[in-house]
């Protein structure tokens, strides 16, 4: 770093077009950097911003690398049920909205009926086949009651089966840690 800022030399490494792009990014660095004064008697030191102790782990920078991506929070409930590997699929692909309704349908341009077939009361969605129509209520409560659970079926208000999946499987591991 030294070498490089002694009169200047870093700009002597700058090879390419010099495109309008490349030189407002030199003036930039030139302003930044017209800043930096050294100190040869300190050390330097290097602060790992991925970590709050300030130090490089893997770990940490294995973490890193999913910083601004995207969380899929039902990927446990899922893949980690007791449930047969065809229904964790169709979870899968439920929760992903890549299941073949109306909707879909629509979107690929493709026939389609203009609501749910089975109560003709609002357009097909997964969400709409799975938790909000009358019914999917009305399944959801008659097997959520052979278990003693039917506080746990779908409400009018419930319009998305995961965020309506991820509140029931809290209601029953409360319900469990209680008894």
């Amino acid at each position: 770093m030294a070498d490089a800022l002694h009169n200047r030399r870093w700009i002597s490494d700058i090879k390419g077009a010099l495109t309008v792009q490349v030189l407002i990014e030199y003036i930039h660095l030139w302003q930044q950097l017209s800043n930096v004064v050294l100190q040869p008697e300190v050390e330097d030191t290097h602060i790992w911003q991925f970590s709050t102790g300030g130090q490089y782990t893997t770990k940490s920078a294995y973490e890193a690398l999913f910083i601004g991506s995207t969380q899929f929070g039902a990927w446990e409930r899922i893949w980690k049920s007791w449930a047969p590997g065809k229904c964790k699929f169709f979870l899968w692909t439920a929760a992903h909205k890549r299941c073949w309704t109306a909707d879909r349908l629509a979107r690929k341009g493709l026939e389609h009926p203009a609501a749910c077939p089975l109560c003709n009361q609002a357009q097909e969605t997964i969400d709409h086949l799975l938790v909000s129509c009358a019914f999917a209520r009305q399944l959801w409560f008659n097997l959520l009651l052979r278990f003693g659970l039917q506080e746990l079926a779908p409400n009018l208000e419930d319009e998305k089966f995961d965020d309506w999946w991820a509140t029931a499987s809290r209601r029953v591991t409360g319900l469990v840690l209680r008894d």
